[in-house]
Parts: C-alpha cells; sequence; structure tokens
C-alpha cells in the first residue's frame, strides 16, 4: 500500500513542485538553519551538510503525507460507518 501512496506523493510532488506554499516555507526554514553555519564551514562540507539537511527534510515530507494519507482514509472510512448507521432502519 505504501507504494501506491508514495506514486500519489510523486505525482502530487511534480505538478506542485513549484506552487506548495508548504515546500517553499520549508525550505526558507532550512536556508535559515544554514545561514548559522554557512561562515563556519569549509565550503565542500557546507554543501554536504546542506543537502543532508535537504534529503532529510524530503524524506520527513513523503513520511508525513503517508501518514496523513492513512489518518484521512481512516476517518472517511469512520465517517461512512457512522453515516451508515445513522440511516439503517
Amino acid at each position: 500500500m505504501n507504494k501506491k501512496i508514495t506514486e500519489i506523493y510523486n505525482a502530487m510532488i511534480q505538478r506542485t513542485k513549484f506552487t506548495d506554499e508548504i515546500s517553499r516555507d520549508l525550505e526558507k526554514k532550512i536556508k535559515g538553519m544554514l545561514k548559522e553555519e554557512e561562515g563556519q564551514m569549509e565550503m565542500l562540507e557546507y554543501e554536504q551538510y546542506r543537502n543532508k539537511l535537504f534529503e532529510a527534510a524530503s524524506i520527513a515530507e513523503e513520511a508525513g503525507f503517508i501518514k496523513g494519507f492513512r489518518y484521512a482514509v481512516l476517518l472517511m472510512a469512520e465517517c461512512f460507518e457512522q453515516d451508515d448507521e445513522a440511516v439503517k432502519p
């Protein structure tokens, strides 16, 4: 099931890559964190650190999407179950 949700996530990311406000906000926050390190590291070390931060953020964003998707499906199922009980004779 995760594979299908991941496919949905990847398709969504491709369509909203440059317009997603949440992702832009996350990028700004990471760049803000990086400003503290920028002058204290060698350029190569800084770039590796930056790349790891963005990679970790990307992994966390996908995991959050999968968890949220599952929660939404469970919530919808619960709502439909309650609706079915309400209309039973």
